[in-house]
């Protein structure tokens, strides 16, 4: 349900809660600007992360822009790049509940 959901609000769907696109933060910056648009400064981030440090501080910034649209984060920078499904899951959980919760 939670995949469908995220596909439903971003342009390029992804497989699975491992999806190695996810370790980039696009899906999370494309979810994020469909829930609250405009949240998302696109000159800040690396669209094209190439080291573990880029996707890093694509991953910190994304959480962080969830925090201060309202959502209860739990994951961690490190889950997002290491690619830890339970808790990949888990941010797209609780922006599913701040959305439907706002609408």
């Amino acid at each position: 349900d939670i995949i469908n959901w995220v596909n439903s609000k971003i342009e390029t769907p992804i497989s699975s809660f491992k999806d190695p696109r996810i370790r980039t933060s696009m899906p999370l910056y494309e979810l994020l600007n469909a829930i609250k648009p405009g949240t998302i400064d696109y000159t800040v981030i690396d669209k094209n992360p190439k080291d573990d440090s880029d996707k890093f501080s694509n991953a910190k910034y994304a959480l962080s822009m969830a925090r201060k649209i309202g959502a209860v984060i739990y994951t961690l920078p490190e889950d997002i790049v290491e690619s830890n499904p339970k808790m990949i899951m888990t941010a797209f959980a609780c922006l599913m509940v701040l959305d439907t919760q706002s609408n």
